[in-house]
Formats: structure tokens, sequence, C-alpha cells
């Protein structure tokens, strides 16, 4: 009797170093799969590590942001190099991850720092027409949906932790749900309140744009 109960007391005790694996698809308010839909797992705070050395890139190709959603862990630094044979002016107005890289070719600013958690919405001054999003998370659990809609997150230790999913569409907004993770793998859907938006067409070029295309 006694062993059995200094089992279940080391059973217990130790749930938290169990690994768990999680799927996740992310559907709108129609049942249709999306993409770049960002899933993060929040709780255990002591476990949450800071990005210090991590550089992430979020390149501007044909007149847009590539990745057009690029999700990070908090304290990573992100390059913005510009691929285009155009320049652009880079900025974003989301306090307080703020910033703003002038007029400029190639990759000639340094990589910034995002040490605070939230959504920075990207824009170019020049082109009205490109956005881009960086999800900044303070957990290094985290992952963002490919075309299929499905996002997977693996080594997570087991425990009760609170699933965040964000996606363009909700705009500031996030959707959260409450989970319990066990070792091995789990599979969940989340349905969030909105539907797709169709693309944005590419904007005609202004006579300012047409100034600094050169």
């Amino acid at each position: 009797m006694r062993f059995a109960c200094t089992m279940l007391l080391y059973v217990l005790c130790n749930s938290s170093a169990w690994a768990s694996s999680l799927l996740v698809t992310v559907t709108d308010s129609e049942g249709n799969r999306l993409e770049h839909a960002v899933i993060s797992i929040h709780g255990k705070v002591s476990q949450m590590a800071t990005g210090d050395a991590a550089l992430a890139v979020m390149d501007q190709r044909e007149r847009q942001f590539a990745p057009s959603v690029l999700p990070i862990q908090q304290g990573t630094k992100v390059s913005f190099p510009n691929s285009d044979d155009v320049r652009h002016h880079v900025y974003s107005f989301s306090y307080p991850n703020n910033f703003e890289l002038k007029l400029y070719h190639g990759e000639k600013n340094k990589p910034i720092s995002f040490d605070e958690p939230g959504i920075v919405v990207l824009g170019c001054n020049i082109h009205d027409g490109m956005i881009g999003y960086l999800q900044v998370v303070d957990t290094p659990w985290f992952s963002k949906t490919e075309i299929d809609g499905l996002a997977s997150i693996d080594q997570i230790p087991g425990g009760n932790y609170t699933l965040q999913v964000w996606h363009p569409d909700l705009g500031m907004n996030y959707e959260h749900q409450k989970i319990t993770l066990t070792e091995g793998h789990q599979a969940i859907t989340v349905r969030l309140p909105t539907g797709q938006r169709a693309q944005t067409p590419k904007p005609e070029v202004s006579p300012l744009q047409a100034l600094f295309d050169d």
C-alpha cells in the first residue's frame, strides 16, 4: 500500500516532465481552414525563457512583406532586408514596438529587437499596399498554420495551459482556450469568429510612388 501511494505521488509530482505534442487546426466561422494563424501555449511562467540570441528575417519582395505574418519570441531581433529593386520605408505605429526604417535598398539597417509581446502591424510609407505582421509572444511554444490550416508544437511539458490563437482577420483581438496536455500526441480544432478575407489587390502605382521606384 505504501509503495502504491509513493508511486502515485511520484507520478503526480513529475507529470510536468511528460513531453506532449499538440496539433492545432484553425478554421474560420464557416469551417474553412486558415493559413497564417499564430498559435501559442501560455503557462508555467518559470519556463518562459526569452529569445535573446534569436534572429528572424522579415524580407520585402515584390512590394510585399515576406512572410506576411512572422511569429517571434519576445526578445528576438528581426532583420528587414529589402530584396526589391525599389526603395521601401518600413514603419510600425504599434506601441511599444513602434519603429521606423527610412528609405533604403538592400540590407543597410541593423536588426531591431522586439522586447514586448503583442501584435506589430507593419507598413511602407511609399507603398500603401504593403502590410505585414509580427506576432511577439512571451513563450517558447508557438507556431504558425500552413495553407492546410495546421500547426504543431512539440516537446511541451504536461500540464494546464492557455492556448492563444491570432489571425490577421481578428485585428487586435485574440482567441483563448484552456487546455490540459498529457503525455503523447493531442489534436484540437479552433474555430475563429471570422470569415477569411479576400486577397487584397496590388494597388496602382501613384505619382508619389513613381518618384521612388528607381
